[in-house]
């Protein structure tokens, strides 16, 4: 079920970054959108609707989903409507008409993207939906904190809800907010800033735009903020990038969903300082960690932990892709790499609560290295293929 209406912790903090607009994509699953519309209505407070202006961009003529959009055009800033066309180019590999359903996605998400950003110069920031989401109650107090801290640090190009290991038993603390080299999407925040730089530099591509996002001329080595917590649940099995909901079912499903507001303030505490303070803070948790076997960390009865007064973090190294997808996939992560570095990972780190009732780091050989040596920042750009 979507998400009670919100009760944020901090209502007081929305209008001090200005208008912030919600860009849904919509082509044809009309029930999916109602229910995302709902939800998305939902979590924004009262007093603050004109603080988060909502924007449907509708592919094609889809009469249902028409109705739908025009069943909430009171509550819509703009109804947006964009049509493919052709133009017979295609990216290598993949020019079968299969693979038709990425370019039309690819181009309606830039259109809209765009379009919204043109509504008004006052949209310094935008929030990207697709129609499958239920959003937190707290979703708009963290994008709207989220949105001051990506304006301050050039290390980071993006903002999203979804924690792709968000899964109810890997995660636990509902206040904590981490960095992730790997764009996850699913609810997400670019800035006026960096549309213009991927138009400037033309790398907006022909299709997988979510690709594109995780590649070198567009990440340029920064990172995306996440909550340890979702802050959006996809309840949608079937759409273009899903095989059947086999995908869904083992890593989407059992996302949780956040449900009490946080009082998000502590999230410029905990990203002051940049990627520098970010970076010492993870390297003297490596250097501090307990170095354990994925063995270890798969027992529920490997000892006294946190709850016990010891509070230390466990360490479990992988070498390669293979050792990570192997590692990874037996504590039941998401266990892919894109673009040389593991999904919900930051400088090969990724982090979860383990069966063992530890916070565990699953640290790339090269990880560990950086935190025993001198260099205070890690390199994003690097492969840890």
């Amino acid at each position: 079920p979507a998400p009670a209406p919100a009760s944020l912790a901090n209502p007081a903090l929305l209008p001090s970054t200005g208008v912030i607009p919600i860009l849904i994509i919509a082509y044809n699953r009309h029930d999916h959108l109602k229910r995302t519309i709902e939800s998305i209505l939902g979590a924004i407070p009262s007093k603050q609707q004109s603080s988060f202006p909502l924007i449907v961009s509708q592919q094609g003529a889809h009469p249902q989903t028409t109705n739908v959009i025009q069943s909430f055009s009171s509550k819509l800033a703009r109804h947006l409507h964009f049509t493919y066309h052709d133009n017979g180019k295609r990216q290598k590999g993949y020019e079968g008409n299969s693979w038709m359903s990425y370019y039309k996605m690819t181009s309606h998400y830039g259109y809209a993207i765009q379009a919204s950003f043109d509504i008004s110069p006052d949209y310094a920031h935008l929030i990207v939906m697709e129609d499958d989401l239920d959003v937190a109650p707290d979703f708009f107090e963290y994008f709207t904190l989220a949105a001051r801290v990506l304006d301050k640090d050039p290390s980071l190009y993006c903002a999203s809800a979804w924690n792709d290991n968000g899964m109810s038993a890997l995660v636990k603390d509902p206040r904590v907010v981490r960095r992730t080299d790997v764009f996850p999407g699913l609810g997400w925040m670019l800035t006026r800033k960096l549309w213009s730089e991927i138009s400037r530099d033309g790398t907006w591509p022909l299709a997988f735009w979510d690709e594109a996002m995780r590649e070198p001329q567009i990440r340029k080595g920064r990172a995306c903020l996440i909550p340890e917590v979702n802050r959006a649940y996809t309840f949608g099995s079937q759409g273009s990038s899903q095989t059947g909901g086999r995908w869904w079912k083992k890593f989407l499903q059992p996302i949780r969903l956040n449900e009490r507001p946080q009082p998000w303030s502590s999230l410029l505490n905990m990203t002051s300082g940049g990627k520098h303070e970010y970076d010492r803070r993870l390297r003297r948790a490596l250097q501090e960690a307990e170095s354990h076997t994925i063995e270890e960390a798969l027992r529920a009865d490997a000892g006294p932990g946190p709850a016990a007064g010891d509070p230390r973090d466990w360490v479990v190294e992988y070498r390669d892709v293979r050792d990570f997808e192997s590692k990874a996939g037996r504590l039941n992560m998401l266990n892919e790499y894109k673009e040389g570095r593991p999904r919900g990972g930051y400088c090969g780190v990724v982090t979860i609560w383990a069966p063992c009732g530890r916070r565990v780091l699953l640290a790339h050989s090269s990880a560990l290295a950086w935190a025993k040596g001198s260099e205070p920042e890690c390199d994003g750009r690097a492969s840890l293929a």
